[in-house]
This record gives structure tokens, C-alpha cells and sequence, in this order.
């Protein structure tokens, strides 16, 4: 049996010494969700921070993943679920020096949330993994298939997603740190070639973020 300090080294290994930004699902997917408990298990793990988990705020969804972008000062793998993988995907198109990668859980239908408009509508300019439960709907899927489109990311179907959801607090989901890991890896050579450009334009960018911030725009 697989105990907690074994998924520590996994989930460390996977990101392969990568800072990982956690950005629950609108409700704040508490423990026993897998995203909390990855987060209580991955060394130098961040969540954003928002003051309303209940409420669908794109504003204050986005911002509050460039502000820990802000205090974290290295790049990230992103790590989102539902709303926020909208949100995650958002932040990843505008700021991809500072996104090593995007690991996208069961992204919301941005129709439910009135926000299709605000989701990037072309490929996603870091590496990014798309998955779903095997149990979504068939609708759900064609929708989340065709973000996966417009995105040009991989769309996978996970087995196990339910499960690492709705049972034990134990379940770490061990298929979505595999996922994890492939996504890591084959994403760091790209990334090293790229990053430091992009990194040049990042601090007056967030300069800029750090005055709106300051202003009460969260």
C-alpha cells in the first residue's frame, strides 16, 4: 500500500523541483479532494486566495492567481479544477513566462459562468493537459473537447477521477499524478528555449498588477 510520504515523492518528482499553484473549483474543493491533498503533500505548494470561494467572480478568480504569481517570483505548474481551470487557462495564455505548464481538471462549461468570451480563443502558448472524468456526460465532454481544441491541448479521460473525488480522504488520485508527470516532463526543454524572453517582459507587466492590486482591484 501506498502511504502519503510515497506520494510525496512522487508528486515531488513529477514536478521535478516546479513550484505547483493550486486553483480549486468555485466551493474551494477542501479536503478529502485530491487538489487539497496534493497541496498538503507537494513541498513549496501555493493556493490562491480569495476572501469568496461560493461566488463564480472571474475578476477576482484571475487576479488572485497573478497576485500569488506575483509572491511566488518563479515559474509554476498551474494546477486547476472547474472554474478555476477556466481562470488557470486565462492566466496561461497572458503570462506564459511565468507558467511552466497547465494541468487543467474538469474545466466548467464557460456558458454556465457567462464567460465564454474571456477564455482564450486560440492555442495555449504553454504545455497543457486537459482531463475529465470518465463519468461526465457526453455533452459535457463535446464541450470540454472543443476547449481542448481551441486550446491545442491533449484531452484525456481519466478512470479514476470519481472515485479521488467522492471517497476516501486516502486517495491522491494516483492516475492524475501520472498525468502530471508526462505533463512535466515533455514540457521542459520547450520551456527553457522560451522562458527566458518572455520573462524580460514579466516584471513591468506585474508592476502594473501590483498597482491594480494595491487599489482594491481583486
Amino acid at each position: 500500500m501506498t502511504n502519503n510520504k510515497d506520494y510525496s515523492t512522487e508528486l515531488a518528482c513529477a514536478l521535478n523541483g516546479y513550484r505547483a499553484l493550486i486553483v480549486p473549483d468555485v466551493h474551494n474543493n477542501e479536503i478529502p479532494h485530491w487538489q487539497s491533498l496534493w497541496e498538503k503533500t507537494i513541498p513549496r505548494t501555493s493556493r490562491i486566495r480569495l476572501h469568496d470561494w461560493h461566488t463564480a467572480d472571474w475578476v477576482k478568480w484571475h487576479n488572485s492567481i497573478i497576485a500569488s504569481l506575483i509572491a511566488i517570483d518563479e515559474p509554476v505548474v498551474l494546477i486547476a479544477e472547474g472554474f478555476g481551470a477556466l481562470a488557470a487557462a486565462s492566466v496561461a495564455a497572458e503570462y506564459p513566462g511565468k507558467v511552466i505548464a497547465a494541468f487543467l481538471v474538469d474545466p466548467a462549461d464557460p456558458d454556465q459562468f457567462d464567460v465564454r468570451k474571456k477564455i482564450p480563443k486560440q492555442a495555449l502558448p504553454v504545455a497543457t493537459s486537459i482531463i475529465i472524468s470518465e463519468k461526465n456526460r457526453a455533452q459535457d465532454n463535446a464541450k470540454t473537447a472543443y476547449l481542448a481544441l481551441m486550446w491545442g491541448t491533449d484531452f484525456l479521460t481519466a478512470n479514476t477521477l470519481e472515485a479521488a473525488v467522492e471517497t476516501a480522504p486516502s486517495d491522491y488520485w494516483p492516475e492524475g499524478i501520472q498525468e502530471l508527470n508526462k505533463l512535466v516532463s515533455k514540457t521542459q526543454r520547450s520551456f527553457k528555449a522560451t522562458s527566458r524572453v518572455r520573462a524580460r517582459k514579466f516584471p513591468n507587466i506585474m508592476a502594473s498588477h501590483r498597482q491594480m492590486l494595491a487599489l482594491g482591484y481583486n
